[in-house]
């Protein structure tokens, strides 16, 4: 499983970030990334970026007791 650490990143920096990684976790065949926003602004935005990339078939908060960490399933390739 890969994991995207966007902790310190500007928002439009994350995005790119965000969505670079989650492009190249689905070439190299993972099917789970973790990404860590933190508990700032970013924690708000990654449903609406996961939701909008092609490449993501969900999105869930990881713990309840850890908000800023999102576990993403992506689609399958093909």
């Amino acid at each position: 499983m890969k994991t995207i650490d966007l902790h310190g990143c500007h928002i439009h920096e994350g995005w790119r970030k965000f969505k670079r990684a989650i492009d190249e976790a689905y070439f190299d065949n993972h099917k789970r990334v973790t990404v860590i926003t933190g508990q700032g602004q970013m924690m708000y935005e990654l449903p609406t970026w996961a939701s909008n990339h092609p490449r993501v078939r969900e999105i869930k908060q990881s713990t309840s007791y850890n908000p800023g960490s999102f576990t993403i399933i992506l689609t399958k390739k093909g």
